[in-house]
């Protein structure tokens, strides 16, 4: 049975507002050669599609989907038999920066892996929720707008690398590691390639991908990360102590990179919390 849901409009305008939600157990053919006027998501629940836009052909098979901006011209139909899709089409004040924000453009394809249902679940929840008609301010609704448009970043891949989710469990022995032995100060990119097997280029082309940074670099923001923790929490502690407790060999070093990495002193960083 299909299922299709306009949610209230609400008067206040929000940072993503659903603007409809639905699943539809035989998808028709759609040309729409001047685009739809908001983001539209579709992706396949069963069987198999085609859309193209933007110059692009992309089979829609179960576990993809395809985001669009607004105005984009696409075209899309099922193949081989029967399709099913879900879909949902959005705006909002934020939608112009947010989406480009998760490095996407005009038209994007995502695919995931058998087995992770998060994608397709939280859009059945989304879809659930609305049809009780339970949000006239649809501030729910733009929560769980936010969050299905994070499962893509992390549990969809764009291309032909694992999803963000998957390179993450693929590092988490190094990271684990790394909370655990961050205080020593001999830690180098050898020692946190030797984690992996893998060789420190690789290393830091991995961290790059993931954190936009080095693995040293990470290494470094996890120390200031500890030392923002400890500065309020540990008051008897002078600024030296704690440098040297997470990890860096003098106190210099210590403030000079924390002031970089902050903005201000760690003295100052710890009179905003104290009494």
């Amino acid at each position: 049975m299909m299922r299709r849901v306009v949610p209230a409009f609400p008067s206040e305008p929000l940072p993503l507002q659903l603007e409809t939600i639905g699943f539809n157990p035989d998808q028709e053919t759609l040309d729409r050669p001047d685009g739809y006027p908001y983001f539209h998501w579709l992706h396949t629940i069963h069987g198999e599609g085609e859309l193209q836009a933007n110059g692009q052909t992309w089979r829609m098979t179960e576990r993809s989907g395809v985001l669009l901006a607004p105005g984009t011209p696409h075209r899309y139909e099922a193949r081989n038999g029967l399709w099913q899709t879900g879909y949902i089409t959005f705006h909002g004040s934020m939608t112009a920066s947010l989406v480009p924000s998760f490095g996407w453009s005009g038209a994007e394809h995502f695919q995931w892996e058998a087995g992770n249902n998060r994608i397709s679940n939280q859009l059945n929840d989304m879809l659930t929720f609305a049809e009780t008609g339970s949000d006239p301010s649809g501030w729910q609704s733009s929560a769980d707008l936010y969050q299905f448009l994070t499962l893509l970043r992390t549990d969809a891949r764009t291309d032909n690398r694992p999803s963000m989710s998957k390179r993450l469990e693929r590092n988490q022995v190094l990271l684990e590691w790394l909370e655990k032995e961050f205080a020593n100060p001999e830690i180098g990119l050898s020692d946190m390639a030797a984690q992996l097997g893998i060789g420190e280029r690789q290393l830091n082309e991995r961290f790059r991908e993931l954190f936009g940074q080095t693995a040293y670099s990470y290494l470094i923001q996890l120390r200031i990360r500890k030392a923002k923790e400890w500065l309020p929490s540990r008051p008897d502690w002078t600024v030296r102590r704690i440098g040297e407790a997470v990890g860096f060999r003098d106190a210099s070093h210590f403030v000079s990179t924390f002031r970089q990495k902050e903005g201000m002193t760690p003295e100052t960083y710890r009179k905003l919390y104290r009494p």
